[in-house]
């Protein structure tokens, strides 16, 4: 009975898609803090320069 408990794997695929999430997940908030405020100020800039050369 241990042996076939042992041999289960049933459940390791649902583990490796969450652990797998949970890598990819983490690496979207790294980047997003990492480049966040450089686009931020990117767009910004981008802004200010279209406000600039359009008259309402």
């Amino acid at each position: 009975m241990l042996a076939k408990l042992h041999n289960d794997q049933s459940g390791a695929t649902s583990t490796e898609y969450i652990v797998l999430l949970i890598c990819i997940a983490c690496f979207c908030i790294a980047v997003v803090k990492i480049y966040g405020e450089t686009l931020e100020n990117k767009f910004e800039w981008a802004n200010q320069r279209i406000v600039k050369h359009v008259k309402y």
